[in-house]
């Protein structure tokens, strides 16, 4: 009985430590993941603590990240545009090929009467550019249009919101051209790098001294003074401001263009005198033949009677341009029985001429408009009585008629007494620099004589 109580208490001990071993056991083994779970828990809470301390900093930083991101906004507000490019193909219109751009036709109407201000849009040259300028908003900028590589006309908007148009001027420069004739003026021009245009210039300056068809021989030499725009790369001569030309044939001759206080351009010897004769030696550029002279006796081709022809027939073909012989005044645009459609123009010094049987009128050409010599005025016609299309032309002075072809060309007007002076200024200028005398740099100081 004893052993028995003995063993059951034994086995009661046993059982106790077995149990007791086995929770140690249990124990030792969760551990590492109690301290992994207690060390999230911490991690989470100090986030959390971290982040109240964030959110609870001082009101001024927080307002200060604000003030600055809408800086930032700003900022890039002002530099973001929207920018609508384009280039005109031919038979386009500035509308259609904005309106392919997608711009509002509100918009383009309000472009349009700008920059009609300053440029004419009714028929703009192909190839020309635009730039169309919005900012991020959408709302107008600016409008950049380019007829060419050398002209911008920019549209702008003021704060008033009203487009405001304006042509931004080229930079200006005066260059010196030196050259020697090999076969004809054209080519020596273009050997010295200039344009074909400056060869048609300098040939209408000296067009009453020196047939450039015919006159000029090898070794014949030029200076001229040219004033250019340049802009974008690229640059084109505005006129020649003065030009020397010495020939085996034609001897020396010197041009020297002057404008002034009134506004009146021409060219001039060194003495003051002007270049030009006061009449052209044609009122057309290009004709067949003369058809008739002037002459007291003629038999009338339609009427067939004897009668005085106290003008010339220029058999050309209809619609040649004809030109103002002189500048003058249009006294009448008319039409007669015998003369068809005619001109009349005054000219000084009690000079009148006619022209007639004319197909058409030139544009803008009537009673009182004042025209320029070489200007075109009307084209070849046959109206009233005429055989064929012929231009009769006729001049007088003091109402005599004048056999124009015998006729003594008188020079045209000599230089102001008034601007003599201003005149022997520019001229010492552009000599002196024609003869080496006076360098380019010192010249363009300020002389920008072209304007």
């Amino acid at each position: 009985m004893k052993e028995r109580k003995g063993f059951f208490k034994t086995l009661v001990i046993v059982s106790v430590m077995i149990v007791f071993g086995f929770l140690i056991l249990i124990l030792n083994l969760t551990t590492p993941e109690v301290k992994n779970s207690i060390s999230a828990k911490n991690s989470v809470k100090t986030a959390k603590e971290s982040e109240v301390a964030k959110t609870s900093s001082p009101v001024k930083i927080k307002g200060q990240l604000k003030a600055n991101d809408t800086s930032a906004k700003a900022n890039d507000a002002s530099t973001k545009q929207i920018v609508i490019e384009g280039t005109l193909k031919r038979g386009d219109s500035l509308y259609s090929s904005l309106t392919r751009k997608g711009v509002s036709p509100e918009e383009i109407y309000r472009l349009k009467k700008a920059l009609s201000s300053v440029i004419s849009i009714t028929s703009l040259p192909a190839n020309s550019k635009y730039r169309l300028i919005h900012n991020e908003q959408g709302k107008f900028v600016k409008f950049i249009y380019n007829p060419n590589p050398i002209d911008t006309y920019v549209v702008s908007s003021s704060e008033s919101g009203k487009l405001r148009a304006y042509r931004k001027k080229p930079a200006s420069k005066i260059v010196k051209v030196e050259g020697k004739i090999e076969d004809s003026l054209y080519n020596a021009i273009l050997k010295v790098k200039e344009s074909p245009e400056v060869a048609v210039s300098l040939a209408k300056i000296f067009a009453w001294q020196i047939d450039f068809n015919t006159d000029p021989r090898k070794g014949d030499v030029f200076k001229l003074i040219i004033e250019k725009e340049e802009q974008n790369g690229f640059s084109r001569p505005v006129r020649i401001l003065a030009a020397q030309y010495k020939g085996k044939l034609t001897g020396e001759h010197t041009a020297i263009f002057f404008k002034d206080s009134s506004g009146h351009t021409d060219y001039y010897t060194p003495e003051g005198k002007s270049l030009r004769k006061a009449f052209l030696r044609a009122p057309l550029k290009y004709y067949k033949y003369i058809s008739s002279p002037f002459s007291y006796h003629r038999l009338h081709p339609i009427l067939r009677i004897w009668r005085p022809h106290l003008g010339i027939d220029y058999a050309a073909p209809i619609g040649t341009p004809v030109i103002a012989i002189a500048d003058g005044v249009v006294t009448i645009v008319s039409y007669s029985h015998d003369c068809g459609r005619y001109i009349k123009i005054k000219h000084l010094n009690g000079y009148d001429s006619v022209y007639a049987h004319l197909h058409r009128f030139a544009r803008g050409i009537r009673r009182g408009v004042r025209v320029r010599q070489g200007q075109v005025i009307g084209y070849v016609g046959s109206s009233g009585l005429s055989t064929g299309p012929h231009l009769y032309f006729a001049i007088s002075k003091n109402g005599k008629r004048i056999n124009f072809l015998k006729m003594k060309m008188p020079s045209a007007s000599s230089i102001n007494p008034k601007y003599l002076s201003e005149f022997r200024k520019r001229k010492k200028e552009y000599l002196s620099y024609l003869e080496g005398e006076r360098d380019l740099l010192s010249y363009m100081g300020g002389n920008k004589r072209g304007s």
